[in-house]
């Protein structure tokens, strides 16, 4: 059974406040029965403590990487400031889906447990500058 709670949604991204709590709950109403319905069932049920929180960790991952995605989406996220000659400006993600890496880094580490026509992602990476086009 895979268990992820607001409590370490927020504590993964830092969240003091309880502003998000309801939009936490909701998410996490949203993605973990999706992420179970993907897992082999013979993972999900497994008597062995060390795999039941890789895949915690997995799903928790992925959750807190879609929050720490609705927050950069945010207005206040893009707003910087300027006070004279200084000006700064919040740093550009490479990938605005996927700010903080969680949700990648989530869904690698859940993929050797995922059925074998499950999809979860579609991962879209630029090419890099170096790299011929």
């Amino acid at each position: 059974m895979l268990t992820v709670s607001r409590e370490d949604v927020k504590r993964k991204l830092r969240l003091t406040t309880s502003a998000y709590d309801a939009e936490i709950d909701a998410l996490i109403a949203e993605m973990v029965p999706v992420l179970r319905y993907a897992i082999e069932p013979s993972y999900l049920h497994t008597s062995d403590p060390d795999l039941q929180a890789t895949l915690n960790l997995g799903a928790l991952e992925v959750v807190a990487g879609e929050m720490g995605a609705t927050l950069y989406r945010e207005l206040s996220a893009w707003a910087g400031f300027r006070i004279g000659w200084l000006q700064v400006l919040p740093p550009a993600p490479r990938d605005p889906s996927d700010p903080t890496g969680l949700k990648a880094q989530g869904y690698a580490r859940l993929k050797p447990f995922l059925k074998r026509d499950a999809q979860l992602l579609f991962v879209y990476r630029p090419p890099e500058e170096d790299e011929p086009r």
